[in-house]
């Protein structure tokens, strides 16, 4: 288990954050996270981020029930796919997590790409289904507070906090990097 990262990540997820406030909110400069060592964040938040494996078995895991896939906006871009997804839990149909993702489809296998651009399994998922055994290696996590928009996609009162990770899933046969992303979690916890 990871127990702290930089206060400030290097890599392309923060600009996922970013670039996803600013689609929800043209016009407006969103509010920047507030990034914390893993060691600051509450419990429960720290128990679903501060980890190295994938996000969609830890949510499954916490909530009891299988996560359902909502691509909210995707665009592929050379070998780039960026989407902002949402995760809910199939029995509950609560909000569980906001994923906004960068995948590298040119280091995918075949079945991998396919199932990506179907849209409908988490990455995740889609990754240990067709065998790829892969780490998520955190680059920093964050606070945010919950503008109107994101508030009415978690389903959470605007100004909530919502604490999230940003992060890198690298395989594990050849450290290749498959995809960038910022994770953020609804806050809700399961019945």
């Amino acid at each position: 288990m990871i127990m702290t990262a930089p206060v400030r990540p290097t890599d392309a997820a923060p600009d996922l954050l970013t670039g996803f406030l600013r689609l929800q909110s043209p016009g407006r400069e969103p509010s920047p996270p507030l990034w914390l060592e893993g060691d600051g964040l509450p419990d429960v938040p720290r128990r679903l981020l501060v980890h190295d494996h994938g996000m969609t078995a830890t949510l499954e895991a916490f909530w009891g029930e299988q996560m359902r896939l909502s691509v909210l906006h995707t665009e592929e871009v050379g070998t780039l796919l960026r989407r902002h997804v949402l995760l809910t839990g199939v029995d509950s149909g609560m909000p569980a997590e906001l994923g906004l993702i960068e995948i590298r489809l040119d280091a995918l296998p075949p079945g991998a790409l396919f199932a990506v651009r179907q849209r409908r399994i988490p990455f995740g998922a889609i990754l240990s289904a067709c065998g790829v055994s892969f780490k998520s290696r955190p680059a920093g996590f964050l606070r945010l507070v919950a503008s109107e928009e994101l508030s009415r996609l978690l389903r959470v009162t605007p100004g909530a906090a919502i604490y999230g990770r940003a992060t890198t899933l690298y395989a594990q046969a050849d450290g290749k990097v498959l995809a960038n992303a910022v994770e953020l979690l609804s806050g809700h916890q399961p019945g």
